[in-house]
């Protein structure tokens, strides 16, 4: 199969703008100041050098979609290991709160010697402040 034959009215534009692109000219004095600000930059560069990370960074040539999923992926791991570290039956937080004994006989916890519950953790036992007794 032969490709197609092009159109010459394709390119009637390209044909157009490079005929225009001809006789397109820089203005005055440009050539003039290009040396000087091409030193000038170049200086700037040398006095104020970018931080080390900025080249590091930019020397793993990331595309935005794989950049996108390193920062979704880092996000998951995160939210993932705050939900495994506060759970009730974690390895980590299951012996965090001892309820001691009470010889009450209403069955009502007066305090812990563990930490109050987080926003992950709700209390299960209903507990009523500690009274002072003489």
């Amino acid at each position: 199969m032969q490709p197609a034959e092009p159109n010459p009215d394709d390119y009637a534009a390209v044909k157009q703008l490079l005929a225009l692109k001809r006789h397109e000219e820089p203005p005055p004095g440009y050539f003039d100041r290009l040396p000087s600000e091409v030193r000038a930059h170049i200086a700037r560069a040398q006095a104020n050098p970018e931080p080390w990370w900025r080249g590091w960074f930019e020397s793993w040539n990331l595309s935005p979609q794989l950049a996108t999923g390193y920062a979704i992926v880092a996000c998951l791991l995160v939210v993932g290991g705050t939900w495994l570290v506060k759970r009730p039956g974690s390895a980590t937080g299951a012996n965090v709160a001892t309820v001691p004994k009470v010889a009450d006989t209403n069955q009502t916890v007066t305090g812990s010697n563990g930490a109050p519950p987080g926003l992950f953790n709700t209390p299960s036992l209903p507990v009523q402040p500690a009274e002072f007794k003489k």
